[in-house]
C-alpha cells in the first residue's frame, strides 16, 4: 500500500515541476484562461498527490518502532 502512495508522490512531483516549468516558460501568454487553467491544474494536482505520502510514511515508521 505504501508503494501506491510513493508512486502518487512521484507523479505529484512531476506535475508540480511541470506546472512550475509552465509558469516560467509562458510569462507572456499567462493572461489566457486556458494556459492559466492548465498551470493551476498541474500545480494543484501535484500538491494534492504529494501530501499523503509523508503521513503514511510516518504512520508506518511509528508502527515499526512501537
Amino acid at each position: 500500500m505504501i508503494k501506491l502512495f510513493f508512486y502518487c508522490h512521484l507523479a505529484g512531483l512531476v506535475l508540480l515541476s511541470v506546472g512550475i516549468f509552465l509558469i516560467f516558460r509562458s510569462q507572456n501568454g499567462i493572461q489566457e484562461i486556458n494556459s492559466l487553467l492548465i498551470i493551476s491544474l498541474c500545480i494543484g494536482l501535484g500538491l494534492l498527490l504529494i501530501s499523503p505520502y509523508p503521513v503514511v510514511k510516518a504512520i508506518g515508521w511509528m508502527k515499526n518502532n512501537s
